[in-house]
């Protein structure tokens, strides 16, 4: 049973990213599309998360990890940038 609840989370996460998607695609601002980009980024790792539960393969926790540091240290790139200016 909680494995069907399981997929059924991973479908959700799935059809919110690709509403996610369309913000990042049409955003009037650059802040509306880095929250968009934001909420794919978390989804994907919430992805990872429930699949490495699913199959007993927790080594996927790491490279969860890895997307994490990554996508945040792309966020702060990105608004140093926004801060500055350079970006609109």
């Amino acid at each position: 049973m909680i494995e069907l609840s399981l997929r059924g989370v991973l479908a959700a996460l799935m059809l919110l990213s690709f509403l996610a998607l369309y913000r990042v695609i049409r955003g009037p601002h650059a802040a509306d599309r880095l929250v968009a980009g934001n909420v794919i980024l978390t989804n994907v790792v919430l992805m990872i998360l429930i699949q490495a539960h699913l199959t007993g393969h927790y080594y996927y926790l790491d490279v969860a990890f890895v997307y994490v540091l990554s996508s945040f240290a792309g966020t702060v790139c990105i608004l140093k940038s926004l801060g500055k200016g350079k970006l609109s």
